[in-house]
């Protein structure tokens, strides 16, 4: 006799009894699957909610195109450096190990952490700048990654994620203005949809997450590409290990790591917040100007900046010229906007579309597209 696959009677029997187990086991205040909230209504599946998250998110185009976004070199050849891929595992991976000994929702954590930088531009913070510039320039206010994340899974390529993931994106920068992150517990759609509007208007706006899962990926983002980034560059040869500032926490990305998580769940266990140590706090922050003073800024990885400034430049308004005169016969049209909703082409501004466009864009799809519209080519006569 074959044997029969479980009825969606029993796989909801077993999915109720891993809530159950989730309400006895986990920390009194981390997310539960019972409290997940999608805009767009419950879904009826066997997997719990937050994982539904992070297979939506590991399967979506935006995800897959990490592997050619820049963390802080870019235009480099060198399989070894650090990308956005690479970055958003770190994080999960570091926060995971965290979060399971504190009793927090693990999918919630690994959610928030996969997704946060879908939102990053090409080459880095350096074109989050660029891009910043240019839509406030046109009028349509500066542009910030982690609101873009969240613009990205809601309406360019929509998710339905639960509420407290896209609090996580929304909040994740920062990290590193003070030693405490005590949760905004008990926030709604109505006040998550309220933030983004501040973040918008204020970028620089420091937003608290609303549970301890998004405070726990907020720290880890900036602890994971602190050491990492020092590994990075003493591989390209830019920096020595001996000159790396001696700290409590060592000189390596293996020993600050293992350090930074000793600290945080020793200040953080049975708590309501997530936290480190005064001391811990004050090294990151020595260890943070050090990076910006000798990595981030470094003249070898800033030879190309002002090309890639021109070309910005050069691709949006080449981008939103031809669209406002050629609509659906522009290469926007084409290449972007043919398979959007009906809710993104009434709710979005041509400026905003550009916007949407580039900051999708990986570093190489950037430069390739920048040659395709602007370089002359070989004219073929049949």
């Amino acid at each position: 006799m074959k044997n029969k696959l479980p009825s969606i009677d029993v796989l909801r029997s077993y999915r109720q009894t891993i809530e159950q187990q989730e309400k006895n086991d986990l920390h009194p205040k981390a997310a539960l699957s019972l409290d997940h909230s999608r805009y767009g209504g419950a879904d009826d599946d066997h997997r719990l909610p937050y994982k539904r998250d992070v297979d939506r998110i590991v399967h979506s185009k935006a995800y897959a195109r990490y592997i050619d976004k820049t963390q802080v070199a870019y235009l480099i050849h060198n399989d070894h450096i650090t990308h956005r891929s690479l970055h958003v595992q770190l994080v999960s991976n570091f926060a995971r190990g965290i979060a399971e000994i504190l009793r927090l929702n693990l999918d919630l954590v690994e959610a928030i952490a996969l997704g946060h930088d879908v939102g990053h531009p090409p080459f880095g913070h350096e074109g989050e700048g660029y891009l910043s510039q240019l839509s406030e320039e046109y009028g349509n206010g500066m542009f910030t990654h982690p609101l873009q994340s969240c613009r990205l899974f809601s309406l360019i390529e929509p998710l339905n994620l639960g509420m407290t993931v896209y609090d996580g994106f929304l909040c994740h920068d920062g990290g590193m203005n003070g030693n405490k992150f005590v949760p905004n517990f008990g926030k709604t759609w109505e006040s998550h949809l309220e933030e983004r509007k501040q973040k918008q208007i204020n970028p620089e706006k420091n937003i608290w997450p609303g549970t301890l899962e998004g405070c726990l990926v907020k720290l880890c983002d900036t602890v994971s590409y602190l050491g990492r980034d020092i590994e990075d560059a003493i591989s390209l040869g830019i920096l020595k290990r001996d000159e790396v500032p001696r700290t409590l926490l060592g000189n390596s990305n293996r020993e600050i790591l293992s350090k930074i998580a000793c600290d945080v769940i020793m200040h953080s266990y049975g708590q309501d917040y997530i936290a480190i140590s005064e001391e811990i706090y004050e090294t990151l922050k020595v260890l943070r100007k050090f990076n910006f003073t000798h990595i981030y800024t470094h003249p070898k990885l800033k030879v190309e900046s002002e090309k890639v400034h021109r070309s910005y430049r050069i691709l949006f308004e080449l981008l939103l010229d031809t669209y406002i005169k050629q609509q659906q016969e522009s290469f926007l049209w084409h290449n972007f906007l043919h398979n959007k909703s009906e809710a993104y082409l009434t709710t979005t501004t041509p400026v905003q579309m550009v916007v949407d466009y580039i900051s999708g864009m990986t570093d190489g799809y950037f430069v390739k597209i920048l040659q395709r519209l602007v370089v002359p080519t070989a004219i073929e006569l049949s």
